[in-house]
């Protein structure tokens, strides 16, 4: 657990277990009693994530390294559950964050080890993949834009029943596009709701007799 991020509903506060993971590490002006199932532990130390301004308290005792869904809310940053990947999203300024399910019924995000910073770039995403897969990548990820961006598994089953004509996007390519890019924030926006109609009244003429 130590290189993974968990997003917890149930925590007020922020608190890692591993403090390779923070930096700028310092004495916490205001300690925090921490009760859990277990027992009751003390953190008054406190370090941050870069890109990320909450202070994140340390607790080597614990069993994870945890972010509060509710502090990360109350940081501007929006949340969205992508039930087709069953993923959720965290977009704040200038970084977007997928907290992935995981076999313990939990979702997190791996930190990678060579570094600290929540951020995960595309070009770190993309390394493994050959150039051609990356190209067929972003040539989904540009076909989903121009069918008005659906949601991934709408799209997927498009292909798949080949409805889309003259269509060279493969599944494949799909897959890699949502790992090297991530859900697509167009299809993770609202779409317009249908507008009722305007009321009209009916008026019945009686037609007289001939």
């Amino acid at each position: 657990w130590d290189q993974y991020i968990l997003l917890y509903n149930q925590s007020t506060c922020h608190i890692f277990r591993n403090k390779s993971l923070l930096m700028n590490i310092q004495p916490a002006d205001s300690p925090i009693v921490i009760h859990s199932t277990a027992r009751v532990t003390y953190a008054d130390t406190i370090g941050y994530i870069r890109n990320f301004p909450d202070p994140i308290y340390i607790c080597e005792e614990g069993i994870a390294n945890i972010l509060s869904f509710a502090k990360v809310r109350e940081e501007g940053c929006i949340i969205n559950y992508v039930s087709s990947v069953d993923t959720f999203v965290v977009q704040g300024p200038g970084k977007t964050i997928t907290f992935n399910w995981l076999p313990s019924g939990l979702y997190g995000h791996r930190v990678p080890s060579t570094g600290v910073c929540l951020v995960v770039t595309v070009d770190s995403l993309a390394e493994g993949y050959s150039p051609r897969q990356i190209a067929s990548a972003k040539n989904a990820r540009k076909a989903m834009s121009m069918m008005g961006s659906p949601s991934a598994a709408t799209f997927k089953l498009m292909v798949r029943d080949s409805l889309i004509n003259n269509c060279p996007v493969t599944l494949d390519a799909i897959r890699v596009a949502n790992n090297i890019f991530g859900p697509d924030a167009a299809s993770l926006q609202g779409k317009m709701a249908r507008r009722p109609p305007e009321h009209v009244d009916s008026e019945l003429v009686e037609i007289p007799p001939e």
